[in-house]
């Protein structure tokens, strides 16, 4: 990335070429690190961000289950856009800091929109293998 001026697609993009590199080292790392992430995603204003909140503790959960291979009913590109965007999010230096309240959050937010956009059905069928209400999530 050369500039500030990144969009959600510029982001996706870079994220989408990132995930090609992913492996399953990148997957235990995500779910080895889960309550930092945890913790990093609830400090969002709830009111603000409920169903992003939402939708990242629902795919570090299909992270652990596809991990343990109780849920194996997913393409593996979709699990590495996951794991990138994941990856993204706990990267200290992306985009805009996160230490800018609210805005430096806009560009995991857009990312993830994107990213769960792509691979929604996917999310929908585990949340439903899950017994989850997929409007919780979407």
């Amino acid at each position: 990335m050369k500039n500030n001026n990144y969009n959600g697609q510029e982001i996706f993009e870079e994220v989408e070429i990132e995930s090609s590199m992913i492996d399953k080292d990148d997957l235990n790392e995500i779910i080895s690190e889960e309550k930092k992430i945890i913790k990093k995603s609830s400090r969002l204003d709830l009111n603000r961000f409920d169903k992003f909140i939402k939708q990242i503790k629902l795919v570090l959960s299909l992270l652990r289950d596809f991990k343990n291979k109780s849920y194996t009913d997913i393409p593996w590109r979709s699990i590495a856009l996951i794991s990138a965007a994941i990856l993204y999010f706990v990267n200290p230096f992306d985009v805009i800091p996160d230490i800018l309240p609210v805005f430096g959050f806009t560009d995991d937010a857009l990312l993830f929109a994107a990213v769960f956009k792509s691979i929604q059905d996917d999310l929908e069928k585990y949340s439903e293998w899950k017994g989850l209400n997929t409007d919780e999530y979407f």
